[in-house]
């Protein structure tokens, strides 16, 4: 097992003061659709003093501060200031509701909390203020949209800082720094505690292999509270001395238009933004030559989608890239001149070993055998907050992260994914299927704009196949089984197909298959006919 951290700073701290002593005026933070931007000075002021506004307030280095919003200038300058107070983050779901909440600030034992004062329609400040009587660890919610009720607002808790000036506390790299929660498909998430040495190390290893240099412009689909957002995407652009082009949510003309006129040089996404945006009636209208390299994961990556994109953007460094939370964010990602990019993840980031075992037995595998992802290094969570039992199901006595992902290595040592998530596996008659499989083939089908592959409970074979179908044209279910006989075995056709107009996802972009498997087993889901 290798421990090498490829990252030259100790904390997101040293990394800030870094680029603000060497680049002071040039550009670290846009939002270009708010009319917010930071340079480095501009963000290292604002930052420091909001540390030492938090730690006037009685809060102690090591105590956990949440931070519910929207992708939004205030988030950053939120995440260093935590990190220079040696305060502990913990970015909450901005889809969160009143249960999600209660139970992401409690569980956290988190002391303040800073957020905007609402987002679409959620009403965040109205919710905390109506669980402030469950929550008697929260003392203190500060408003990024001013004084409010309860609430001291952002800018006058900088100034505060300001005024109180003093040195900040001593950060030390191997601190916990994060509690990030899994976006987990059931049942309550598990925090993940992270340190700034794997965040660091992480994003500056991802940064290295993708190119990343000083001045380059990155944006991303992705929510700040997720690990791909505050760790690969802020952390990488401030360690290399690039900016973070940041939207407040996803949508496919504004990506665009904040490409072009940001001129924008990086784009990390999911297979359904990717998608999305690719097939979009109006991506002709705009100039996205600025781009030359970007992130896609997830277990349903198709590279078919990833050549589109490739030749039709153009954007000729796209990569596939794996990871989790409990990773520190990437496992591995490719080189951005490596030709396996859009087929594989690559290899294992340095600090890490990665290994493929048996699903059944745990044995590990040949080259070129598919079973469950393990990695292995100081990028490893410290384990799920509170809960021991669930560290130790999840990370064995040797160190070994199970990741519940199905995987292959190449002779070269490069990752594949090849099915998707463990529990998405179907076993039909003892034959282990790989949803993946069918969903990267049957998108080729001219009527089939999106699908998910799933089993369902089955008498005779335990369980048998089914697809959900967003079709872009009409279809039957007859024509769809015809486009797989002959290309996959007739056993891994799909028995049944049901037709949606959307599929529940989750926070980070992913198809929610347990949903859909309930609502299948419910009857809600529409039989295709």
């Amino acid at each position: 097992m290798t421990d090498s951290y490829p990252s030259p700073f100790e904390t997101p701290g040293a990394a800030l003061r870094h680029h603000a002593a060497r680049r002071p005026d040039a550009g670290a933070l846009c939002f270009p659709l708010a009319g917010a931007r930071l340079s480095f000075a501009g963000w290292l002021d604002q930052a420091e003093s909001l540390a030492r506004g938090l730690l006037a307030q009685g809060l102690e280095p090591g105590q956990h501060v949440a931070l519910l919003a929207e992708n939004r200038l205030e988030w950053p300058v939120t995440q260093l200031a935590l990190a220079l107070a040696g305060l502990v983050m913990v970015p909450i779901n901005s889809h969160s509701r009143k249960d999600d909440l209660a139970y992401a600030l409690d569980q956290s034992d988190s002391r303040a909390l800073l957020l905007s004062r609402s987002f679409r329609s959620n009403p965040y400040l109205e919710m905390v203020e109506g669980l402030r009587p469950r929550l008697p660890l929260l003392r203190h919610v500060v408003c990024f949209d001013g004084t409010e009720g309860s609430a001291v607002g952002f800018d006058a808790l900088i100034a505060q800082g300001r005024d109180v000036g003093g040195d900040l506390p001593a950060v030390n790299s191997s601190d916990v720094a994060a509690l990030l929660y899994t976006s987990g498909t059931t049942g309550f998430p598990k925090g993940a505690l992270l340190t700034h040495l794997g965040m660091l190390g992480n994003s500056w290893g991802t940064a290295n292999r993708l190119g990343v240099v000083a001045g380059d412009r990155w944006t991303s689909i992705i929510p700040l509270f997720h690990c791909a957002g505050c760790i690969m995407n802020l952390l990488g652009s401030l360690q290399c001395g690039g900016a973070y082009v940041g939207v407040p949510a996803f949508d496919p003309v504004a990506m665009f238009e904040v490409i072009e006129q940001e001129r924008c040089t990086l784009l990390s996404g999911v297979p359904t933004s990717y998608a999305g945006m690719l097939d979009h009636p109006r991506r002709r209208e705009f100039d996205l030559s600025s781009l030359k390299a970007g992130t896609c994961g997830g277990a349903d990556v198709d590279p078919a989608v990833l050549e589109r994109c490739v030749a039709e953007y153009p954007m000729p460094r796209l990569a596939q890239v794996y990871g989790q939370t409990e990773s520190s964010t990437l496992i591995a990602c490719p080189e951005f001149d490596d030709e396996d990019r859009l087929a594989t993840a690559g290899r294992p980031l340095p600090g890490y070993d990665v290994r493929i075992a048996d699903t059944q037995t745990g044995i590990v595998l040949d080259t070129g055998g598919v079973g469950q992802i393990q990695a292995r290094g100081g990028m490893v969570m410290r384990g799920y907050y509170k809960k021991p039992a669930e560290t130790a199901e999840t990370i064995d006595a040797d160190g070994w992260l199970q990741t519940g992902d199905l995987g292959y290595l190449t002779p070269e040592g490069r990752l594949a994914i090849a099915g998707g998530r463990l529990r998405d596996m179907i076993i039909r008659g003892g034959e282990n299927i790989y949803p993946v499989e069918i969903e990267n083939l049957m998108r080729g089908h001219d009527a089939v704009a999106e699908i998910a592959v799933f089993g369902m409970p089955d008498s005779y074979y335990g369980e048998v196949v089914v697809a959900a179908v967003q079709a872009r044209a009409p279809v039957d279910p007859e024509s769809l089984a015809k486009f797989c006989d002959g290309r996959i075995a007739r056993f891994k056709i799909p028995s049944r197909f049901f037709r949606v107009a959307t599929f529940p996802m989750t926070a980070s972009g992913k198809i929610r298959k347990t949903a859909l498997r309930e609502l299948a087993l419910a009857g809600k889901l529409e039989p295709m006919t």
